[in-house]
């Protein structure tokens, strides 16, 4: 359920849910913005990332052949 927080919704609480409701939301606004942060683009020193991470790799576009289910007899050379 997505319900749009507009100021008239928020003029009609009371004045401490005003508050709570405002402060909530700058919370939400500053972890949004920090959420997509890491050592190269913040304010971080590069110390506080591990030296081995390596970015995840992307998902191939193709996708992988079927696999086989049952195993299918091969043909065996006929005894000489």
């Amino acid at each position: 359920m997505t319900v749009e927080i507009t100021d008239d919704l928020i003029a009609r609480q009371t004045p401490e849910a005003q508050a709570i409701i405002r402060l909530l939301l700058e919370r939400i606004r500053a972890l949004e913005e920090r959420l997509g942060q890491s050592p190269s683009n913040s304010s971080l020193p590069p110390s506080s990332q591990h030296p081995h991470a390596k970015p995840p790799r992307p998902k191939p576009k193709i996708p992988p052949p079927p696999r086989r289910t049952a195993r299918t007899p091969q043909a065996r050379p006929a005894p000489t």
